[in-house]
């Protein structure tokens, strides 16, 4: 398979994939660096879909708060979702290269997690609606 990346579905396939994989490493872990990364992943692509269904063109950045950013342009919305984006950001950045502060990574997962959720509620939901 093939994917492209001017085609949004291609980037929430992904997207929902690295979501699904946080989630079943938390059910066997718990919090971790591993899932703190993936979230954001996940979070990231699916903004970056969103971007590109809006007709946004896409930067290579793993800044959430870039991209949020962004889609606050298309719709104000994505406001609300300004801190678990700026927390996500700061802990995928911690854990991805050594000499970051681990303390905290993983911290607020669940509460990080359900933003994420709800966030991919909003943009399957603003899709459907166009």
């Amino acid at each position: 398979m093939t994917t492209d990346p001017a085609n949004p579905s291609d980037w929430f396939l992904l997207a929902k994939d690295r979501l699904e994989k946080a989630d079943a490493l938390f059910v066997q872990f718990g919090a971790s660096w591993s899932g703190v990364e993936l979230l954001h992943e996940s979070a990231e692509r699916y903004l970056k879909g969103y971007l590109v269904a809006c007709g946004s063109k896409i930067v290579k950045t793993h800044d959430l708060n870039h991209l949020l950013a962004v889609a606050c342009d298309f719709n104000p919305e994505f406001a609300g979702f300004s801190s678990a984006c700026q927390s996500l950001t700061e802990q995928f950045w911690e854990q991805h290269y050594p000499g970051g502060d681990l303390d905290e990574v993983g911290g607020d997962y669940s509460t990080l997690r359900d933003a994420v959720g709800h966030m991919v509620s909003l943009i399957t939901l603003i899709k459907r609606l166009e």
